[in-house]
């Protein structure tokens, strides 16, 4: 069933900030505020003419357009270009699943999940950076992939459950190699810093 996986982890997660996190740290009242709203507004649609896009779309997009208002022009730019990289492979992926689903040899959502994470670890080395830039990248591309549905009358919900759950993935695998990340650099520092103490005492024997 659709939506599972997202509510599922979301809960998970607001449960562990809420109870967990302390309330001194600055992001936690916003993020808890803000991932319940995604919640709640994940139920509701958006009927127009051209496409029906669920609410949470929308507003995860201001909220992270809300996020780099204060980056520089550069910056600006650089998460912009990234944010198209991503839509626009997504939006492939979509209709090269959907054209010619035979190339598919897993489930489509472990593919997109591996494919955007690729995408993003070539071009961002910032991991905040990088959770921005995936989910401006799904929420455009899904859109368009609904508009070029539309375009040909077939019936497609923009932003619907299944796309929660194909962002929960996404970016659970990434903070899942963000964590590797953290892990392999405290291993190499540990490992590093054994190697001088061990090299500075055969020196001072000698």
């Amino acid at each position: 069933m659709d939506g599972i996986i997202f509510y599922w982890i979301s809960w998970i997660v607001w449960v562990i900030v809420m109870y967990f996190i302390p309330k001194t740290v600055p992001f936690r009242f916003d993020f808890l505020f803000h991932l319940l709203a995604v919640m709640v507004l994940a139920g509701y649609k958006l009927e127009s003419p051209l496409v029906s896009v669920h609410l949470s779309g929308p507003y995860l997009f201001f909220i992270l357009c809300v996020y780099i208002r204060k980056k520089s022009i550069i910056k600006m730019m650089e998460l912009i270009s990234g944010s198209l990289i991503i839509t626009l492979a997504y939006a492939s992926f979509q209709l090269f699943s959907l054209l010619d689903p035979i190339w598919l040899i897993m489930k489509p959502s472990y593919l997109l999940c591996i494919l955007l994470n690729y995408l993003i670890l070539l071009l961002f080395k910032n991991w905040k950076h990088r959770l921005f830039v995936l989910l401006i990248g799904m929420l455009l591309g899904d859109i368009i992939y609904s508009g070029l549905l539309a375009y040909h009358s077939l019936p497609y919900v923009a932003l619907a459950y299944a796309w929660h759950d194909n962002a929960v993935q996404v970016l659970g695998a990434n903070i899942l190699w963000r964590m590797l990340e953290l892990v392999g650099q405290y291993i190499y520092t540990i490992s590093h810093s054994r190697f001088l103490s061990k090299q500075g005492k055969e020196n001072f024997n000698q």
